[in-house]
């Protein structure tokens, strides 16, 4: 059993999808406790909703938003799982299992053969400023950082470097950076599995429309199906929604 962690903020429907998807997507057994992060829609009850309907494990609610890096700290402390553990963000969807195995089976996998990674996390469809020092021709690649996608980590390592701590910042923080680079100053690399893909969910209610120009989605006439109906134009964005995978044009 492997503890993964998930901190939600708003963005109900969103949510919803993602652990939906993740479930159905996840053969190996794992512990989901999620955060909801002083949500004001109605992302609290759906969660509730999802806990007794056994989806979510373990529930924690804060009246008030925290922040990243306080939130993950709450969540780190609930962990019990050895050697490792898995924190998102809870707009990320895995890619469905391949030959096998799935996304968590495989990100175990490298990590046990990569033992000075303290962080792997899976490739998501687009690097929000790109990624410096990318190497297609490895399959595990070295990174200045690992995002919260659905990302596999040492829990010794994490405790070592004295994790997020109770930094409350509210804002955008750059989470992945502090992380990370707490990790690589006491010696571990971070990084990306080339191959193990997941699909990051982008949308901004409030905006219409988010940075990069796709569609509000599931907050824009989401019906709950699967795939779902207007999360994105899957077509637009060129994505095969159980893969992860670019279609072949």
């Amino acid at each position: 059993m492997i503890d993964l962690v998930m901190l939600s903020c708003n963005r109900r429907r969103i949510t919803h999808v993602a652990i939906c998807e993740l479930r159905a997507r996840t053969k190996t057994p794992v512990r989901l406790t999620v955060m909801d992060n002083g949500s004001v829609d109605e992302s609290s009850a759906m969660l509730e909703e999802l806990k007794a309907d056994g989806l979510v494990d373990e529930l924690i609610l804060s009246e008030a938003n925290l922040g990243v890096h306080a939130g993950f700290t709450r969540l780190l402390n609930t962990v019990t799982s050895q050697p490792y553990f898995v924190c998102t963000d809870a707009d990320i969807i895995p890619c469905s299992p391949v030959d096998g195995q799935d996304w968590l089976s495989r990100l175990v996998k490298l990590a046990d053969a990569n033992p000075t990674f303290g962080a792997i996390s899976c490739r998501p469809q687009i690097f929000v400023g790109g990624i410096p020092g990318w190497d297609e021709s490895k399959e595990l690649i070295e990174t200045p950082w690992a995002g919260a996608a659905l990302r596999l980590m040492n829990v010794h390592a994490v405790k070592s470097c004295g994790g997020w701590a109770d930094v409350i910042r509210p804002e955008r923080d750059g989470e992945e950076k502090w992380i990370s680079s707490r990790l690589r100053e006491i010696g571990f690399k971070v990084g990306y599995a080339r191959d193990v893909r997941c699909i990051h969910l982008f949308g901004q209610p409030e905006l219409g429309e988010d940075p990069w120009g796709y569609p509000v989605g599931i907050e824009h006439g989401h019906k709950p199906v699967s795939p779902p109906v207007n999360v994105y134009n899957w077509d637009k964005m060129g994505l095969d929604w159980k893969t992860c995978l670019p279609k072949e044009k």
